[in-house]
Formats: structure tokens, C-alpha cells, sequence
């Protein structure tokens, strides 16, 4: 197990790093106030040359999210911005449906599970959302009412369909209160058979389509042993940066354990973003 190293701020190791990969909810923001020392170590990072990718796991389309964020102040500290939603739309595209060979490509058609706000992610794509045999599942988020989200599993699995998964993460407590999240709706789809590929962190797409990103907004292309990958999730956030052959900033208390992650880059320890 190689040890995560404390560090007090960004600026102990921003002479290392290049390209920043961060984080969004709970690294900049908590839904009800944004973190001003974080958005200064982002806008400090970039004036000694930096560049910064903001890498969500939202349910928001870049522009959607972008407007999100410059309603709380978050805004000029990065130089690109992904989200899960994003990757999840170039996918659903390459999917369009095909009525029958040599015929021009039809309307996507897709299922969605997940909050009905989440459905911005489907705006513009002409997409019909029902349940043919060759309809991807988009899962956002874990229903509200989950009496029938084992059957509709069952029938997705037995015509094969592919599921989308935007957020892998799987449950937060928060208050006491257990927040589910769409990764669980992912592991038992899985457990059940079916295939799922994640469109947000750790998967490796969004990855992908961080440093396509940061390439057409820098015209910069940059060595993986400068990029740091920095959040608030030890699985997703440092997991998927150090899968990826990226270095990892945790966002962590400074005491108790961290968990063994798989991967070579370097690995950083922090109460908080701050320079």
C-alpha cells in the first residue's frame, strides 16, 4: 500500500502538476455554499500557469452545469469543464438507433432511472424515452419509488440492453439519513447479469473526454505524470485519477485510514482545497 502524503495546501506540490482534474460537489460546493479558498487555489493554480478541467459527476450537460456553478460564484477558475452527462450524451449518439440495415439513423431512444430533473441530460438529443429492445437504460440517480425497479432490471437484462451510469457512487449518510445514489441501481444491475458502463468517475470515458477538453480549450497536450486528479471520494475520485495513471489529492481528515488504491502516480492528503 503506498501512504497518501499530508500536505497543507496546493501549493506545496503545484510545481509538480500541470493539469488539475477536479472535482465539483463537496471540492468547490456543498449545494448551499461554495468554498472561496477553494475557488483562490483554483485561480492561483492557473496564474502560475496551470490548467484547470472541472470533472463532475452530475447529471448536467456542460452548459446546464456551467450556469449551475456561475449562479454560485463559481466561474473564471477553470479552463474546461465535463460532466458525466456530457459522456453519456456522445454515447447515446454513437448508439442511435438503426431501423434496419443501410437505413439512415433514427432517434435514440433511451430508459431513464432517476430523478426527473435529471432529464436535461436528454434535452436537444431528440430523444424518445421508452423501452425498446434496443433502448440503452440512462440511470442518473436511484428512484424515488423503487416498488418496480427490480422487474424493469429483469426485462432490461433479458433483452440485453446496456446501462448508463452517470454517478457510481452507491450511498452517503448525511443527518443519519442514507442518500442513494445511481451506482447502487448499477450493482444490482450487475448482480443480475447485466453490463454497465460508467460514464463518470472512475470510469475511464470521462477521463477521455477531460483531456480531449482541456486540448481544444489550451491547445496544450500534457504528460500524465504532471496531471493531479483531486476530490472529496477516495473510490471515484482518487480511485479513478490513480486508475487513469494520474496522481491523487484526497480531500480527507488528517487522521484514520485511507483505502489501498490500485496505481502508480503520487498520492496527496488534504484537509481542504486551499492554496
Amino acid at each position: 500500500m503506498t501512504a497518501f502524503r499530508p500536505i497543507a495546501g496546493l501549493s506545496e506540490i503545484a510545481g509538480d502538476v500541470d493539469l488539475l482534474l477536479c472535482d465539483v460537489f463537496g471540492t468547490l460546493h456543498d449545494a448551499e455554499r461554495s468554498f472561496a479558498p477553494a475557488l483562490d487555489a483554483l485561480a492561483c493554480f492557473r496564474r502560475g500557469g496551470g490548467a484547470v478541467v472541472l470533472v463532475s459527476n452530475a447529471a448536467e450537460p456542460r452548459a446546464h452545469l456551467c450556469a449551475t456553478l456561475a449562479a454560485r460564484g463559481i466561474r473564471g477558475v477553470f479552463d474546461a469543464l465535463v460532466s458525466a452527462a456530457d459522456v453519456t450524451r456522445d454515447a447515446l449518439r454513437e448508439r442511435a438507433v438503426v431501423p434496419e440495415p443501410g437505413a439512415a439513423r433514427g432517434p435514440v431512444e433511451a430508459v431513464h432511472i432517476g430523478p426527473e430533473r435529471d432529464r436535461v441530460l436528454f434535452d436537444g438529443l431528440g430523444i424518445t424515452l421508452g423501452g425498446s429492445a434496443a433502448a440503452p437504460i440512462v440511470c442518473t440517480g436511484y428512484p424515488e419509488d423503487d416498488a418496480e425497479l427490480d422487474e424493469i432490471l429483469v426485462r432490461a437484462v433479458r433483452r440485453g440492453a446496456l446501462m448508463l451510469c452517470t454517478n457510481p457512487d452507491t450511498s452517503l449518510v448525511v443527518g443519519g439519513r442514507v442518500l442513494r445514489f445511481a451506482g447502487l441501481v448499477a450493482q444490482r444491475y450487475r448482480h443480475l447479469g447485466g453490463c454497465v458502463v460508467e460514464t463518470g468517475k472512475p470510469g475511464p470515458a470521462i477521463y477521455a473526454a477531460a483531456l480531449a477538453a482541456v486540448r481544444r480549450a489550451t491547445g496544450r497536450m500534457f504528460d500524465p505524470a504532471r496531471i493531479l486528479g483531486i476530490g472529496d471520494t477516495p473510490a471515484l475520485d482518487a480511485g479513478g485519477a490513480l486508475a487513469a495513471g494520474f496522481s491523487a489529492a484526497l480531500l480527507a481528515p488528517p487522521t484514520g485510514d485511507l483505502p489501498d488504491l490500485a496505481g502508480t502516480g503520487r498520492r496527496y492528503r488534504l484537509s481542504a482545497l486551499v492554496w
